[in-house]
């Protein structure tokens, strides 16, 4: 049985892990604690948080948020990223840290869970690489509006041309063009 502060961190994450996303494991050997800051600092910059937690917790939590078996996952020294608001965010801002960061030991990506099924880290490499979720929706109107405006100035087009045409006419004639 579990202490009560034990069971308070277990009921936490599993709460923290049914609301997720998409999820991040790393392998946090060596890094120290201001580095683990800076990490966490950044990544909530981006509505990701993230836990230390003892593997054995993070196991019994995962199992009561019904999550596939990560317990191949859970050696050594593990960090946690979880996100709520999509499941490339987690997965873009590790990434981005990764590519930025000059920590002293390398901190490096060993799983990612989707779906609550755990994948691999090419997996989530290639998760990191998608687009955002705004830049996708901006690519569908962007290719929605281009269509539509060729077809407005085609459709218009006459209509546009004769009026050129009454236009010059009337000058033709010496008379005023309309005021616009």
């Amino acid at each position: 049985m579990p202490t009560p502060q034990k069971a308070a961190i277990i009921r936490e994450m599993t709460e923290k892990l049914t609301r997720a996303r998409g999820s991040v494991l790393l392998k946090t050997d060596g890094l120290t604690v201001s580095e683990i800051q800076d990490l966490r600092r950044k990544l909530t910059a981006s509505g990701v948080e993230l836990f230390v937690v003892k593997n054995t917790l993070l196991r019994i939590a995962s199992e009561q948020a019904n999550y596939s078996d990560l317990s191949a996952l859970l050696h050594g020294p593990t960090a946690i990223a979880i996100g709520y608001d999509d499941e490339v965010t987690p997965a873009k801002s590790v990434a981005d840290y990764l590519r930025t960061a000059k920590t002293g030991k390398p901190l490096t990506i060993k799983a990612g869970i989707l779906e609550r099924a755990p994948i691999t880290t090419k997996q989530v490499e290639d998760l990191a690489k998608i687009p955002s979720r705004g830049q996708l929706r901006a690519e569908v109107v962007g290719s929605i509006q281009g269509p539509l405006s060729q077809m407005y100035s085609v459709v218009s087009a006459p209509l546009r041309d004769l009026i050129f045409t009454l236009e010059a006419r009337i000058q033709q004639l010496g008379g005023d063009t309309p005021a616009a």
